[in-house]
């Protein structure tokens, strides 16, 4: 883990320098008593005491697709689209802080389709148990476990997660849902649906919230107007819901932007569902800013993928691809964990993050007449490391992002094994 997190943008080969290195990890990988749960499972105790330390925290479910399509020979692979594309699905259950800290993955689940495509005609008729759609009901379950019951975990989803058996799913104490609306359900109530009786809910005021990049759009603040409500859910007419299932009463936010925005993007339209509170202004902003936190598990998907390269591994089995994607899935993390701690804390010493050894390089690299023995700040470590990666850190260019991060922190360990090497000498 430690040669994996100092080199995430490298191949094993290249991450550890020796045979012998390289080969370890793969034959624990390839191990058959290891299995991707138990990795994470190592993970996890520190997670949950970092959620037990918050007041808040946002556990965000999201789907995502690992490609291995190149991997011809590699077993166990399924279909991931409607293409003949190979791979593995990936569902992650991520935990922030309230405040948008990454405190690490607290659930993770793989499977492989034998299908290309599923029926669609059929697939309403079919109960939740017997489609992939069960996978958020039993991650809300296997997120909760070891959590205090002074923490309030609001579990977060897209409109994936729109789904009855999710709203009447038990939780805990202090479990809170906030999914973001895909159907235009069957309310109680004059107009019926839920997407007219939500728009003529009274307009409570406006609220400017910071929109993530995406291939779609650039990051912008976004202003938008609030509209929320308190309305009854009925039971879906087409699903395979127990005999005994009744209404279920939410709370809805509608947010959106009355102006289109000047860059000619998608204007923002939030449909969200929740069981947290809504009765004021400041409320109903609560609920949209922790929404829109949601874009951190697409940063983690991100950060897997171009970061940690997981999708360029050449392994022989699907099990060998999981137990690797679960170990670079704390890498992944500890890299966001970094980038955070560089823009919120950014005048703390950075011997928080870093080894000795590991500032004094860097300090000797970029301040070479600096002899002062006290740390410097984890801003200026960070950038320092982020201009080992290619970050130019003009005046202009902001805080440095993951890609000049962990492409500094390869470099930077690199110099460091040399440094040790010609010590020895």
């Amino acid at each position: 883990m430690r040669a994996l997190s100092e080199h995430p943008n490298d191949s094993v080969p290249q991450a550890t320098q020796q045979a012998s290195k390289s080969q370890s990890i793969y034959r624990f990988w390839s191990n058959p008593r290891i299995q991707a749960r138990q990795i994470l499972a190592s993970h996890r105790p520190s997670v949950v005491a970092r959620v037990n330390a918050e007041r808040v925290v946002l556990a965000i479910q999201d789907t995502t697709d690992l490609d291995f399509s190149s991997l011809q020979q590699t077993s166990g692979l399924g279909f991931i689209c409607q293409t003949q594309q190979q791979g593995i699905k990936v569902h992650s259950c991520f935990a922030v802080s309230g405040d948008g800290e990454p405190l690490g993955v607290l659930h993770q689940h793989t499977w492989s389709r034998a299908e290309r495509a599923g029926k669609r005609q059929s697939r309403r008729q079919r109960p939740t148990g017997e489609k992939e759609s069960q996978r958020w009901l039993d991650t809300l379950t296997a997120a909760e476990p070891g959590v205090d019951d002074s923490v309030c975990l609001v579990h977060v989803g897209d409109r994936e997660a729109d789904i009855y058996d999710l709203f009447v799913q038990p939780r805990r104490a202090h479990s809170e849902l906030l999914i973001r609306a895909a159907h235009n359900r069957k309310v109680e109530g004059e107009l019926g649906y839920l997407i007219p009786t939500l728009a003529q809910a009274p307009i409570q005021g406006q609220l400017s919230v910071e929109v993530a990049r995406n291939p779609q759009r650039p990051a912008r603040q976004a202003t938008l107007t609030l509209r929320a409500m308190t309305l009854t859910i009925a039971v879906p007419r087409n699903g395979k819901q127990a005999p005994a299932a009744q209404p279920v009463q939410l709370n809805a936010v509608l947010a959106e932007e009355t102006q289109p925005p000047a860059d000619g993007s998608q204007p923002i339209r939030w449909m969200l569902l929740t069981t947290l509170p809504v009765e004021t202004f400041e409320q109903a902003c609560q609920c949209v800013r922790w929404y829109s936190r949601r874009w951190l598990i697409e940063r983690f998907h991100f950060t897997l993928k171009s970061g940690c390269r997981i999708e360029q591994l050449q392994l022989e089995t699907a099990e060998r691809l999981c137990n690797a994607l679960a170990t670079y899935s704390i890498v992944a993390w500890r890299l966001m964990w970094l980038t955070y701690h560089a823009r919120v804390a950014p005048d703390d010493a950075c011997d928080a993050i870093l080894q000795t050894a590991e500032w004094r390089l860097l300090r000797r690299r970029f301040e070479p007449k600096n002899r002062s023995k006290k740390p410097p700040t984890i801003r200026q470590a960070v950038r320092w490391i982020a201009q080992l990666g290619g970050f130019l850190a003009r005046k202009g260019d902001g805080e440095p992002g993951l890609k000049t991060l962990w492409r500094g922190l390869g470099v930077l360990h690199h110099l460091l094994e040399g440094a040790q090497l010609a010590a020895k000498r």
